[in-house]
């Protein structure tokens, strides 16, 4: 009776645990982005979907199958884009790579080749 209980327990633990989504590897100053984020970013454009376009064309060998959001990377150094793919395996993948030029970084500044630079007209 005690040992159907164990595996009773065991089971519920393994079931919940692939129930979750599985995160691969976070960089520091990323974030893991919620599955019902992913879901909004199919019917709405901003700057994370943008960015995500943006990361896609970077990182093509991950390849086409899964779905790709960007965000901000917090912290220093400022000018770097986390780049998540939420993979059709429900995994999320991370990479960090330098923002595009043009992007705000700081109050009246933005990224330029990878650096934090006052805006110029």
């Amino acid at each position: 009776m005690i040992t159907s209980g164990i595996f009773l327990f065991l089971a519920l633990q393994l079931a919940c645990l692939t129930a979750e989504t599985a995160v691969e590897n976070i960089p520091v100053g990323c974030m893991r982005i919620s599955e019902s984020t992913f879901l909004r970013a199919n019917c709405e454009t901003s700057l994370m979907t943008t960015l995500g376009d943006f990361c896609s064309q970077k990182f093509p060998g991950r390849g086409k199958d899964g779905q790709w959001l960007g965000t901000v990377r917090n912290g220093d150094p400022k000018c770097q884009v986390c780049c998540v793919q939420n993979g059709i395996d429900k995994n999320q993948y991370f990479n960090v790579t330098t923002a595009p030029d043009g992007l705000p970084c700081d109050s009246n500044k933005i990224c330029k080749k990878g650096k934090c630079q006052l805006k110029t007209n």
